[in-house]
């Protein structure tokens, strides 16, 4: 099929579509391993300070839902404004930022509407159909202090890898985290999914001697529509393989096309950033199948692990003081705050007897990198027009 107007006027969810996109960018980018769906967060800060036009009065307390203000208000007696328009504009100007980055979406209606959690979401568009979301506020501080970019299999088709390289960038320098990608790799023909469960009663998804659970759906008895399944959502690695021909075009059309799918969450594992630019090296270091697969399929790639078990490692001292003060402010400020003016003896005390005393935070780096970057961070804590986080 040439690239004509019978393909570009269908739907961009149309399977007939959608397989020939894929083709088509396969032998563009050569990229046989590519993302499937990707979610990141980023903190409040890196795109409220990136928008001068929202309001420079903008607290946490603006971005929590409507309930939870209401409940904060009552239990402090205080008299707040109960406008709900904080999350929504935070949600709207992060969306705006992501399409301005890559250029390629565009920014539907913000809604006063929760997702995942969060208290209002922007859609993200393509060609008139939603894609994506970007969602900002929610019930907790914690939340509240962060804005997410949930990017659907139907965002992720039209991002190059040199827009990849521009989204990771983005998360890099906002002291982001990734918390879902899925890899995925089409194998439009010549694989048989029947000969998975051999495969694996082999050993071919064991990891360091470890057999992850396995399940199958669909109709293995009849012979179509199946998918087989290794690992669980909750360890934060899981493959799926099944017969996408079939799901997209009925079972009837016998389409031999076979999608494998490599999930990668943050629920055990710290996800790295790489996962954005280098694709082919983790889904082949997700299980030895994977890295055997793309040796079938003539990709070269170096097999990369993201073991479990990880917590979150800040890789600079900036980053380890920025994190670790705005901890403190969000937990420990209102007490400190009654210390230094009615408890002064206190302070001291502690000051005396817990001064040898390093956060775990920030152990490994160097006092002199120390000092560089909490005379960084205080510069850039609270600066002129930009937003208090803290309710000052």
């Amino acid at each position: 099929m040439t690239k004509g107007t019978a393909v570009a006027a269908r739907p961009i969810t149309d399977g007939k579509r959608i397989k020939w996109t894929l083709e088509q960018l396969v032998q563009q980018t050569q990229q046989r391993v590519r993302l499937d769906w990707c979610r990141f967060t980023l903190p409040l800060d890196a795109v409220v300070r990136s928008d001068r036009s929202l309001d420079p009065d903008l607290t946490i307390f603006d971005l929590l839902d409507r309930r939870t203000r209401e409940t904060l208000v009552a239990c402090r007696n205080a008299d707040a404004a109960l406008d709900y328009t904080g999350a929504m504009a935070v949600a709207r100007s992060g969306a705006n930022q992501f399409a301005a980055l890559v250029g390629t979406f565009t920014v539907g209606q913000v809604e006063d509407k929760g997702m995942d959690y969060y208290a209002a979401r922007c859609p993200l568009m393509f060609e008139g159909a939603v894609v994506g979301y970007c969602l900002a506020g929610g019930k907790s501080e914690g939340q509240a202090a962060t804005v997410h970019l949930n990017l659907w299999g139907s965002a992720c088709l039209h991002l190059s890898p040199a827009k990849w390289a521009k989204v990771r960038e983005w998360v890099t320098n906002s002291n982001g985290w990734l918390t879902r990608v899925d890899l995925a790799v089409d194998v439009w023909t010549g694989e048989d999914i029947t000969a998975l469960p051999d495969l694996y009663r082999t050993g071919a998804f064991d990891v360091r001697g470890q057999r992850p659970s396995q399940t199958e759906n669909g109709s293995w008895t009849s012979g179509h529509s199946r998918t087989f399944n290794v690992g669980k959502r909750e360890t934060g690695k899981a493959l799926r393989a099944y017969e996408k021909g079939d799901e997209l075009f009925g079972h009837e059309a016998n389409d031999d096309w076979i999608r494998y799918e490599v999930e990668m969450r943050n629920n055990a594992r710290v996800l790295d950033l790489d996962l954005l630019t280098r694709p082919a090296d983790f889904f082949a270091g997700a299980y030895p199948f994977c890295n055997a697969l793309l040796g079938r399929l003539n990709v070269e790639a170096d097999p990369q692990r993201i073991p479990a078990g990880q917590k979150l490692v800040d890789l600079t001292a900036e980053s380890a003081v920025l994190r670790g003060s705005k901890w403190f402010s969000r937990v420990c400020a209102p007490y400190l705050c009654w210390l230094l003016t009615n408890g002064g003896e206190i302070l001291d005390f502690i000051a005396e007897t817990e001064a040898h005393r390093l956060p775990a935070r920030l152990r490994g780096f160097t006092l002199a990198s120390l000092r560089d970057a909490a005379q960084k961070v205080a510069a850039g804590f609270a600066p002129p027009g930009a937003p208090s986080f803290n309710g000052a």
